[in-house]
């Protein structure tokens, strides 16, 4: 299971055009709670042609990352088989891909709407990802196409508390961290390197900063049927 964005890009998309949907919105007189852009304007246009090409660059970095782990795998293991068709039956070149934090124009409940999946995956007669933590288990699952959410399922397991704030509370828990990766190759923490946590230890992906994924899990059965159930044996952060 291969995860990567658009390296910051997309970050810098979103920043450029929601400053540029402010600046509009105070021009317009628009009491509106969050800035807009007009889908059919010449800016709303942009930001859509913008956010498909992060969504591009992002599933292309994936299928690189995916090259170099297979090549790795199959120079240690040369008679490794690659059997994701074999049991998951409408996957794409043995792919299974998945967007998130996106939106997207889609009819639902009789309207045409723009959807803006954050922390959240589009599940519409098809298999999906749901990543719980380095530490524990993900699942490869089945939409049940429930209408109600929008074909809508969580993105994973979904954070306890932000990345640094984590960080600073397991500050002198370090052994803890490490017991409840005990049997999973990892690697090193690294440390923050700007701000004031500037050398602090980054064990932002620990499974403690994450919900309880099986908890997750049971809140959506309405959403999806869980196919595999995949338990972390290596984990390697780029």
């Amino acid at each position: 299971m291969i995860h990567s964005g658009s390296r910051n890009m997309g970050k810098r998309i979103g920043d450029h055009f929601n400053k540029l949907g402010k600046d509009l919105n105070e021009k317009w007189y628009s009491q509106t709670f969050l800035p807009f852009l007009p889908a059919n304007s010449i800016e709303g246009t942009d930001y859509l042609s913008w956010m498909d090409f992060a969504l591009r660059f992002a599933f292309l970095n994936r299928q690189v990352m995916i090259q170099e782990v297979k090549t790795v795998f199959e120079k240690i293991f040369p008679t490794i088989k690659w059997v994701t068709s074999q049991v998951v039956d409408d996957t794409v070149n043995d792919l299974i891909n998945i967007h998130h934090n996106y939106c997207k124009l889609e009819n639902h409940h009789g309207k045409n709407v723009w959807v803006h999946r954050k922390g959240a995956i589009r599940v519409y007669n098809a298999t999906g990802l749901i990543p719980g933590s380095m530490g524990t288990s993900s699942y490869v699952v089945k939409s049940l196409n429930n209408h109600m959410s929008m074909f809508s399922a969580s993105h994973g397991a979904g954070r306890k508390m932000g990345r640094r704030e984590f960080a600073r509370k397991m500050k002198y828990s370090h052994d803890q961290i490490e017991n409840s990766l005990k049997g999973i190759i990892h690697t090193k923490f690294g440390e923050f390197t700007y701000g004031k946590d500037k050398g602090l230890k980054d064990v932002s992906e620990a499974p403690g900063a994450y919900k309880d994924i099986s908890e997750v899990m049971k809140n959506q059965m309405d959403l999806v049927d869980i196919l595999v159930e995949l338990r972390p044996i290596i984990s390697i952060k780029g």
